[in-house]
């Protein structure tokens, strides 16, 4: 069947042939793939090379020669005018409303955007606005495409451990949308501060600092198992599979409806003062089935936490898996799971060699918790919980006193495996951060 929408589609004497929007007979057919790709990969989007390469056969060595330069080149220039932009944010933002919503406070600043408090006037209700906070950024297609895609993402992931979308507009010039307050703390202020006490970090500091409703009594204590302290100390090993467990159910609702979160790290998971975790920035989230026919060439992401596959071009849900593997390591063990920092060395590390195992690390962390998130974690996608929703069985298993299961395959397997890894890193190109 033909492609109508495709100029190297060919054409039959007596049927009507399709418009030629893009002028193509009139410019030669590699300008136009070009043109194209690299469109494509100014939007945000990741194309694939070889499949380039596999649809026009004919001009593939000019591909293979000219694709990689302009991608390289258009990143260089997307980073660049992102490195811009984020100079001229002031520190005081000038802009104090949009729409219905006042401003009260700045919540934090990320690579997308400014969060701030607001009050809705009509209502007096209290919710969390994004704003891309550059005006007249809907006159800059990429941003605010990007920008659309990250509300529309999560708005339509409805799940009680993922931040809520409400609505999405702009407001004089300003791209904004709406989204659940959430008044809590984020995991890696959770393991700054164990790492500074050997004593608890009790409910009312993490209240006081999410900004908590002295009034929230309501709330049930963190401690939901064994522990009956009302805090988190460093050896609240059930707390910590509980909090596991959340993030994993909502990853598993994201998977499920097609979204990888592809930055799942401690900064971006908020932990209030009743022990109730929620996963925010799908930023970068993107769906499963492009990830699986595009590739991941160029992955977004923290390099810290990113899936070693990942680096290699390839990803699914149990990257996303391996992520918060990393992030459990690191609240058990109040470490960096992968310390350099250098950005090629720190690949170098997440590629090539393992974190130290969590009972030297931690000798009084609980075997089959050790277990779990050595499993989850592996750096062969193989060797891990082949989904989100298998992570959370078992850490519920292991909070039930239930076994767990052991992912890890043989030594001789293991290390033949390595060696692939290690033969597909050299030859890969360094990521873009």
């Amino acid at each position: 069947m033909i492609d109508p929408s495709d100029p190297f589609a060919a054409s039959v004497d007596g049927f009507p042939v399709a418009s030629d929007p893009e002028n193509f007979r009139a410019r030669e057919p590699l300008e136009v793939l070009v043109t194209r790709f690299s469109d494509a990969v100014r939007r945000g989007e990741n194309p694939s090379i070889e499949e380039y390469v596999r649809r026009y056969g004919n001009w593939a060595e000019q591909i293979r020669e000219l694709f990689p330069l302009i991608e390289t080149l258009e990143r260089w220039k997307s980073d660049k005018e992102m490195e811009c932009l984020r100079r001229s944010v002031p520190d005081e933002f000038p802009v104090r409303r949009v729409g219905q919503y006042e401003f009260v406070r700045e919540l934090g600043r990320g690579g997308m955007g400014i969060v701030f408090e607001a009050i809705r006037a009509d209502s007096g209700r209290r919710f969390a606005v994004k704003l891309l906070p550059w005006r007249f950024a809907a006159d800059m297609p990429h941003w605010k495409e990007r920008f659309h895609r990250e509300a529309t993402t999560i708005a339509r992931l409805q799940h009680a451990n993922i931040v809520q979308v409400y609505t999405f507009g702009t407001h004089e010039g300003y791209c904004y949308y709406v989204m659940q307050l959430v008044e809590g703390v984020s995991l890696d202020w959770i393991i700054r501060r164990l790492r500074e006490t050997n004593d608890l970090v009790y409910v009312d500091e993490i209240r006081r600092a999410g900004r908590k409703d002295p009034g929230a009594s309501r709330d049930l204590p963190i401690s939901q198992s064994n522990d009956h302290s009302g805090g988190l100390g460093r050896g609240s090993w059930h707390d910590f599979a509980n909090i596991g467990v959340q993030v994993a159910l909502a990853l598993s609702h994201a998977h499920e409806n097609g979204v990888l979160h592809n930055d799942v790290k401690p900064a971006n998971l908020l932990l209030t003062g009743g022990g109730h975790v929620i996963v925010t920035d799908f930023g970068i989230g993107r769906p499963i089935d492009d990830d699986i026919a595009q590739g991941d060439e160029h992955p977004t992401g923290t390099l810290r936490y990113m899936a070693p596959e990942r680096l290699l071009g390839h990803c699914d849900a149990r990257s996303d898996v391996y992520s918060l593997g990393v992030t459990l390591y690191e609240l058990a063990t109040q470490t960096t799971a992968f310390d350099a920092s250098d950005r090629r060395q720190l690949i170098e590390l997440v590629m090539r060699s393992q974190p130290r195992p969590l009972g030297q690390v931690v000798p009084k962390i609980p075997p089959p918790l050790a277990t779990i998130i050595q499993n989850a974690m592996a750096p062969e996608p193989a060797e891990r919980y082949s989904s989100a929703q298998e992570l959370a069985t078992d850490l519920l298993r292991y909070t039930h006193g239930l076994s767990v299961r052991s992912t890890r395959a043989g030594l001789l397997r293991r290390a033949l495996r390595w060696c692939a890894r290690t033969a597909g890193f050299r030859r890969h190109v360094a990521v873009d951060k």
